[in-house]
């Protein structure tokens, strides 16, 4: 089960391999780049979806599980270089795909992400910035 999850992990990761950006059809698969814009104070507009570099789409209206604002299907990051065997675990090194644009004013660049195996019932996932050392609990 564990190389099965972790090659799942690694395929969502590296789908990024098409060099074009399309829209799609259909709603299945967006990651929402606009999730602020049912707060009270949200200024949520096709003008401020554009600003942060996303498609925006409104034909579908009527479904309210559809999402209008959507990263590009290339936002993201990939695996660089092999899996990394750790105590109880595997280390993944991933680096942004620069390419695509950040709405995040201060994206991290090179991210690590530890699966420690606990259990067969329990999995630990932690994503941290590969580069800047930063406070942990």
């Amino acid at each position: 089960m564990n190389s099965y999850f972790i090659t799942l992990v690694i395929a969502s990761l590296t789908i990024c391999a098409s060099g074009r950006y399309q829209r799609t059809t259909t709603t299945i698969g967006r990651v929402d780049c606009y999730p602020d814009r049912e707060a009270k104070h949200s200024n949520f507009s096709e003008d401020a979806c554009l600003a942060r570099g996303c498609f925006f789409d409104d034909n579908n209206e009527d479904d309210s599980n559809d999402v209008p604002c959507y990263f590009k299907f290339h936002y993201g990051y990939k695996l660089q270089g092999d899996v990394q065997d750790i105590p109880n675990g595997k280390r993944l090194r991933l680096t942004r795909n620069q390419a695509v644009t950040s709405p995040f004013a201060e994206p991290i660049d090179n991210v690590l992400l530890d699966v420690h195996y606990y259990t067969n019932d329990i999995i630990r996932f932690k994503l941290y910035d590969a580069d800047q050392q930063r406070f942990e609990v």
